[in-house]
Formats: C-alpha cells, sequence, structure tokens
C-alpha cells in the first residue's frame, strides 16, 4: 500500500476553508445543549462538482452544517414604554427588511419611520435573523423606534402563539383547489345545505352573500369550524378541507335568530356532497359523490277550488314517470299506421278426440292389466295391529342410542388420549426448556459478557464466602478459626482478582469492536434504490478518504510485519502528518520518533506493546476529529446529533452529563433518573451483587402470560427486576406460599384472582406444578385454609404500601383511558404472543 498516496488524500489543501460552527439546539424550550463544533469540508470548483453532485441523493452534502432550528422567536421592546414586550416567530433566513415591514403593518406605522435596532446599533435591511447573535435559547430581542417620535403601542397587537404559527409553517402545504364545497350546519334548526365558493374568497364575503340571502345582517352571522370561530379576513385555502375539497362548518346567529331557509331554496332542497366507500378490488376506495335534487315537471291534471276559503286544489300526478314511448307521436300519425289490409283464408285446424275402448283407429294392449280381487275390510286398530310400528320403532332407538354410547366412548377414548400425548409433550418442553436454561447460565458463568453476567459470578462468590464463614464459625475453635478466615480471605481477593482481570480483556474486545464497528460505519458507501427497484451505490470522496483513513489504522496495528517495514510505514506516517500544525499531530510524531528509537535499539514486540496502543489510540482519535479528517466523520457526529436532539436527555448527578433515558437505570419506585448506568457500576454503594437472573426469569414468565391472555395494560410490562427481587425476597421471603420449596428455578408468580389483571397485590408465590393447579380455580378463598388467605392478604397489603406511587399511576392511567393510546398495535400483538410450548424457557 502507497502510503504517501494514502496520507497525501486527507491533507488539507490551500483552497480549503476551515470553518467551525457552533450550533445550539434548543429541546422542549427548557435544555441547552451545546454541539461539537462541525466544520466545512473542502469545496470542489469547476465542472467536476457539477458532473459528481448532479444526480443522486447523497446523504453527505458539502455544504456548511446549519442549525437544524427553521424559525427563530423575535421579541420586540420599546424602551419608550418598557412594560410592553411582542413576541413573534419567523424563518431563521428572513431579512431585517420584511420583518420591519410585517411589524409596520400590526403597529400600524409607515415603514419608512420605523428604526430596528439591537444593542443601541441600527440594524441593516438586507441582515439576516440567522446572521444575528441570540441568546442561550436562540431567541432574539430587538428594540423598536421611530424616526419622528410618533407614539406606538406593542401591546395593542394581539397575542398569538408562536408554537402554533412554526407549526403552521412547517406543516406540508396541500393541494390547492379552485373551488370549495362547504356544509353549512345549522344547529338550532336540525338543517344542512351545501354551498360552493372560489377558493380565495374570504370569510366576510361569505357572511354577506349569506346575509343577502337570508335576508339579514351579516355582522349577526357566526361561522365556526370545531369549537373556534373563523376569523372574517381568513381564506378559504386555510380551512382543513379534505382532499376531494369539502369542509363542514356550523352557522349560528349572535341573537339565537332563526334564518328563514325558503328565501335560500323554494323548497328543502336534497343537494349534499358525501364520501362513500366502495370496494375496489382487494382494497377500499372513497369516491365523493353528489347529490341532486331534480323533480320530474308533472303535468296540470285540472283541480277544483274552495270557494269559502279561495284555496285551489290540482289533481295529483304518480311520483315516477312514464316510461318514454318507442315510436315517437309524430310517427303514430302516418297513413300507413291508420290503413290496413285484410284477407280471408279458410284454415282446417286439429282438435283432440279420447276414447274407452279398442276400435279401428286407436289399439291399446293390454299386457299390463291387473285383475283385482276385493279383500275383507279391515279398519283401523287392525291395521295398526298389523303394522306394529311400536315394535319397530323401540328397535330403531334402542340401536341408536347403542351407535350415541358407542361414539361418546370413542370419542372420550380419542380425548383422553389426546391429553395424554399433550401432558408429555408438556413434560419434554419443561424437561427441555429446563435444560436450555441450565446450558445457558453455565455458559454465561463460564464466558460472561454483560454486567449482569459478572453480578452474577460476584454474587456467587459472595454466597461462597457466606456458606465458608457458616462452615468455619461451627466447626473450629479461636486459633484455627483466624487461620481458615486468613485462607478464606486469600481465596476471595485471587478469585476476584482473576473475575476483574476477564472483565478487563472483555471490556477491551468490546473495544477493540467498536472501533472496527466505526471505521466500517464511515467508510461505508451511500446506497438508496432506483426508479426500477435496483440498489445504487455510490462513495463519495470523503467515503474513499474514510476507506484509506481505514487501510492505515489497520496496517498500522498490524503485527506480522518485520522491523524494516514497520520502520518505513513510522517514517512515512510521521512526514505525512506533519502537514497538520495541531497538537495531536505533534503528539503522534513524538511517539512515532519514540517508537523508531526502540525498534533501532532492538526492542521485542513485547516491549513495545503498550508504546503501540498508546499511538493507535493517538491516531483514532486523529481519524475521528473532525478539523484533521476532511469531514470524513461529519455525516456521523450530524446522525448523532439529531439522535440527541429527537432523544430524551437527562442530566447524570455523578458525572454531570447529558445521557438519553435508555442509559438510566429504571424501578417503579424512583422518582426521577439520577445516576446512569455506568457510575452505577462504578459507585460501590449503588452496586449490588446479586444475582438477577432467576427473577428475570419470573418476570419474563409473568409477562408472557399476561401477553398470552391479552391483559396488555397490566402492571408486569411495567415492573423491572429489582423490583420482582423486591417482591421475591422481600415480602414471600424466597418461598412457596403452600409447600415452602425455596427453589429459584421452580417458582413462579402468578394470579391470586385468576379473572383480575396481574399486580404485585393480586400475585401468588408457588411453584410451577401448584400453579397450574391455582389456575384452575375460581374462588381461591373458598378453597384454602383460613390462615393461608389471611396470609396471602397479609403480602397484598405491604405490596401495595411499597408500591404506592404504582397504584396510583395505573389508576390515572385505566380510569383515564390512556392505556389504549400507548399500547402496541395489533400486528405487535400477535407478534408479541408466545406459544405454550415456550412456558418455561
Amino acid at each position: 500500500m502507497d502510503i504517501h498516496k494514502t496520507i497525501s488524500t486527507i491533507r488539507p489543501g490551500q483552497e480549503n476553508s476551515i470553518e467551525e460552527a457552533n450550533c445550539q439546539c434548543e429541546l422542549g424550550r427548557e435544555k441547552l445543549l451545546t454541539a461539537p463544533p462541525y466544520t466545512r469540508g473542502c469545496f470542489i470548483q469547476g465542472d467536476e462538482a457539477k458532473s459528481r453532485y448532479s444526480t443522486a441523493p447523497c446523504a453527505r452534502d458539502f455544504e456548511q452544517f446549519k442549525c437544524p432550528i427553521s424559525h427563530t422567536l423575535v421579541t420586540f421592546k420599546s424602551p419608550m414604554h418598557p412594560n410592553e414586550v411582542f413576541s413573534k416567530v419567523f424563518p431563521t433566513n428572513t431579512p431585517i427588511k420584511f420583518v420591519k415591514r410585517k411589524l409596520s403593518k400590526l403597529l400600524s406605522v409607515s415603514n419608512s419611520n420605523l428604526l430596528l435596532t439591537k444593542n443601541r446599533t441600527a440594524l441593516k435591511e438586507t441582515t439576516l435573523l440567522s446572521d444575528m447573535k441570540a441568546d442561550a435559547l436562540g431567541n432574539l430581542v430587538i428594540d423598536v423606534y421611530t424616526k419622528d417620535s410618533e407614539e406606538f403601542s406593542l401591546s395593542s397587537i394581539p397575542k398569538e402563539s408562536y408554537v402554533h404559527e412554526l407549526l403552521h409553517s412547517i406543516m406540508p402545504k396541500k393541494r390547492t383547489l379552485p373551488f370549495i364545497a362547504i356544509k353549512f350546519r345549522i344547529r338550532s334548526q336540525n338543517c344542512t345545505f351545501t354551498r360552493s365558493y372560489h377558493s380565495i374568497i374570504k370569510i366576510h364575503e361569505i357572511k354577506k352573500n349569506l346575509a343577502g340571502l337570508f335576508q339579514v345582517d351579516h355582522d349577526n352571522l357566526v361561522l365556526l369550524r370545531g369549537e373556534s370561530t373563523l376569523k372574517d379576513r381568513m381564506a378559504l385555502l386555510d380551512l382543513d378541507y379534505n382532499k376531494y375539497g369539502i369542509a363542514e362548518v356550523e352557522l349560528l346567529t349572535k341573537d339565537n335568530k332563526k334564518l328563514n331557509l325558503d328565501k335560500l331554496y323554494k323548497e328543502m332542497p336534497n343537494n349534499d356532497v358525501l364520501a362513500v366507500t366502495v370496494p375496489f378490488g382487494s382494497t377500499l376506495k372513497q369516491i365523493n359523490v353528489e347529490i341532486f335534487s331534480e323533480p320530474i315537471k308533472k303535468p296540470f291534471l285540472g283541480g277544483y277550488k274552495n270557494v269559502h276559503t279561495g284555496v285551489i286544489y290540482h289533481h295529483a300526478y304518480t311520483q315516477t314517470p312514464q316510461k318514454p314511448e318507442k315510436v315517437p307521436p309524430e310517427n303514430k300519425n302516418c297513413r300507413d299506421t291508420q290503413t290496413t289490409e285484410e284477407r280471408e283464408k279458410i284454415i282446417d285446424t286439429n282438435y283432440n278426440r279420447s276414447t274407452q275402448m279398442t276400435n279401428d283407429q286407436v289399439y291399446i294392449p293390454n299386457v299390463t292389466d291387473k285383475i283385482i280381487t276385493p279383500k275383507r275390510y279391515e279398519t283401523y286398530d287392525e291395521m295398526l295391529m298389523r303394522l306394529n310400528h311400536n315394535h319397530y320403532a323401540t328397535v330403531i332407538q334402542r340401536a341408536f342410542r347403542h351407535h350415541q354410547f358407542r361414539q361418546k366412548v370413542y370419542n372420550w377414548l380419542q380425548e383422553c388420549k389426546e391429553r395424554i400425548k399433550k401432558m408429555n409433550e408438556e413434560e419434554r418442553q419443561e424437561r427441555e426448556a429446563m435444560e436450555r436454561r441450565l446450558r445457558k447460565d453455565l455458559i454465561t458463568k463460564t464466558y460472561p459478557k454483560t454486567r449482569e453476567d459478572f453480578d452474577q459470578l460476584y454474587a456467587m462468590v459472595d454466597r461462597w464466602k457466606h456458606a465458608e464463614i457458616a462452615r468455619i464459625s461451627r466447626l473450629h475453635s479461636k486459633g484455627p478459626k483466624i487461620a481458615e478466615f486468613s485462607l478464606l480471605l486469600d481465596k476471595e481477593v485471587e478469585l476476584l482478582r482473576c473475575i476483574e482481570s476477564y472483565r478487563v480483556k472483555v471490556r477491551e474486545d468490546n473495544r477493540k469492536i467498536r472501533e472496527k464497528k466505526f471505521l466500517e460505519e464511515i467508510s461505508k458507501p451511500v446506497a438508496w434504490f432506483g426508479r426500477d427497484g435496483k440498489l445504487i451505490t455510490m462513495e463519495t470522496v470523503e467515503i474513499q478518504k474514510a476507506r484509506k483513513l481505514k487501510e492505515l489504522y489497520n496496517s498500522f496495528i498490524r503485527e506480522d510485519m518485520d522491523t524494516n517495514e514497520r520502520i518505513e510505514l513510522l517514517v512515512d506516517m510521521k512526514f505525512a502528518l506533519q502537514e497538520f500544525p495541531h497538537h495531536l499531530s505533534e503528539e503522534i510524531i513524538t511517539l512515532l520518533d519514540r517508537e523508531c528509537d526502540l525498534l533501532v535499539r532492538r526492542c521485542n514486540d513485547h516491549q513495545l506493546e503498550f508504546l503501540r496502543r498508546r499511538v493507535a489510540a493517538c491516531v483514532l482519535q486523529f481519524i475521528k476529529t473532525s478539523e484533521l479528517n476532511s469531514g470524513v466523520t461529519k455525516c456521523k457526529d450530524i446522525r448523532d446529533f439529531q439522535k440527541m436532539e429527537n432523544g430524551r436527555l437527562y442530566l447524570c448527578e455523578m458525572c454531570h452529563q447529558v445521557k438519553l433515558h435508555t442509559e438510566f437505570l429504571l424501578n417503579t419506585k424512583m422518582s426521577g433518573f439520577l445516576v446512569c448506568m455506568s457510575c452505577s457500576w462504578k459507585d460501590v454503594s449503588e452496586r449490588c451483587w446479586i444475582d438477577m437472573t432467576p427473577y428475570r426469569f419470573i418476570l419474563r414468565a409473568v409477562q408472557r402470560d399476561e401477553r398470552r391472555r391479552k391483559c396488555w395494560s397490566s402492571l408486569a410490562f411495567v415492573l423491572q427486576e429489582k423490583d420482582i427481587f423486591f417482591i421475591v425476597e422481600k415480602l414471600w421471603h424466597s418461598h412457596s406460599a403452600i409447600s415452602e420449596c425455596a427453589d429459584m428455578t421452580e417458582l413462579r408468580l402468578c394470579r391470586w384472582h385468576v379473572d383480575e389483571d396481574w399486580s404485585p397485590w393480586n400475585c401468588f408465590l408457588v411453584t410451577v406444578q401448584e400453579m397450574k393447579a391455582h389456575l384452575k380455580l375460581e374462588d381461591p378463598e373458598g378453597v384454602y385454609d383460613e390462615e393461608l388467605v389471611c396470609k396471602v392478604q397479609n403480602k397484598h397489603k405491604l405490596a401495595r404500601a411499597n408500591f404506592e406511587q404504582l397504584i396510583s399511576i395505573n389508576k390515572r392511567f385505566t380510569e383515564s383511558g390512556d392505556w389504549h393510546a400507548i399500547r402496541a398495535p395489533a400486528v405487535a400483538h400477535v407478534d408479541a404472543v408466545d406459544r405454550i410450548t415456550n412456558v418455561l424457557e
């Protein structure tokens, strides 16, 4: 690998301009985070930049990274009236000229007479809000004057919600429609009518139009949208209409006067616009349907008049119009239609004749004839006695009952076989699950990787120490006891030293994995899917430089190089780093000179191990520094910053660092995020060597059972491992309430009342077999002994006293229905349900 070529790609050119922009982000308007400085990368001039960046949406833009806040809150103050303040939200790229023009309209002051200053300096009209120095929260304060001392009042401007204005400015624009149909609903008269207006028309123009139709004053009309009144200067485009251009508005009058709808139409129309959902293939499609009232024109059929009242009555006409005639009336008056030709013709029609005997024309065969002889008359009772229906019915019923009994016995036998097979299968699965659990525990104890695994080892050492102390105290006297305690202390120290050395080794391996992952991430090409669905990848200049830096770092940490190659590599790196005037590069050059001197003095690799580790760490820090790596980590820093911005951040009181909420330990008794996980591991007072594996297993078993019962609002999904440890250890004393079994691998926390959700005050610590029998009980108080029931009730009272905060939270969420707002979607519910075969896993 050409080291000169590799290092030269990351040298800063003379034409590169390096600037630092400190970005301050407002998180929730409450906390301030100062982001790390971002640098502007080298710009590529000419046609090369156009050809390289004209296509493909590249996430690694060369533009300077700006603050993610797109709007700024500007507060206007008047030194002549210190108590008057007005605040308004503007985009950060707004010039002072437009701010001045907007403020002059609100104050009703001439634009040329208005003067805006900041820190007693007049602001230029071409100055942008983003170029002005803001406070810690990103807000601006501007003083307002008038050139001829004209009086104005900032308090006369109506207050507006800057948050609503900010959200309204960044909301996606709706599709502009030429006309919008408005459905007016009159609640007091229980009627609705629809009218169509141009989309740019104002609300006050609509009021004038309706006032002209109803013959009322337009100031007496009020239009409501939901619970808010529509302003007169608002346009129809600002309404929240649907994609079909339909908006619903409620029409009221200030004096509750009824509107005469007869003046709007001669009769109540049925005109309306409906959204109808119809099946369209495998999906549903919503179609806009407009209903028109077009009654038929009924003909006049005459009538009569009441001479006393003068009322004229017309004869009614059917509502269904007559079908149009196939032949038009003008074709019915022709000569061919009114005249016809007649012809006379004699015809002979066929007719049937019947006979009862054979004659010359008809032959009737007698082969099938029967001769019937009359018998003795038989009465009804004699016929019943001869047929004997009761006997045959009894035989049929007996055979059918026998068949039913055989079917029941066969079904019982099959059900018994299925139940035995299911029980054997459950026993096999329980045995395999227990074997897998023990195997997993053995692997975690032999090869620990996480903090929980090392806590398990420390807990094993602690249990062994207490057992040895009890044994020594029971078997030995004063002198031998001291010697045994001394040997026990040496053994304990040796065990802890071995565990700690292995933990340091695991931490070092994890650090190397993180470094490798970091280098892979910054050298990964940008990828997206094209229009044809194919995957497209692009390697920018930064990605190519990052890949070369990765190759340089990998070549430096190689251990299979001879002395000459190593010295040549170190010299090349030294001359390449001299181009960077930075204290980090100077430190790396000093360490490289030291390693070269030691290699010349023939020091072996073991003696240079720590020096090479230090150099490798400095080189990695060089790659991570955005001022020296030509912007190869710019996009990663932006992603990390956005992740911190979008997440909920809290301050650790021990290390005084702002971290995400996922880096803090959780339990139901906590009132806030105080100490992070790293500090709790370092602090001896916070760290407790307790094996949480069995309690974690009990918690997961409870959660699986609640998911299987579709109880998504159960408190089992809120509790943590420490809470289960408190319930099992402190409340139930780590043994079964029925059999006093203390084996943690056999204990389970099931429901006390099966028909209620699981909670700390509705749980029962028993073994697996006892749990299976208990879940079949509907009323446990009527089955168990009174002493056991009283004992369980006392445990539940203690649980309510210790989890009082959890009770109030559960009551608030359950009564308000907020559980339905935070529950997972139905698809996640299906995936979250475990099979019955995984009960003990």
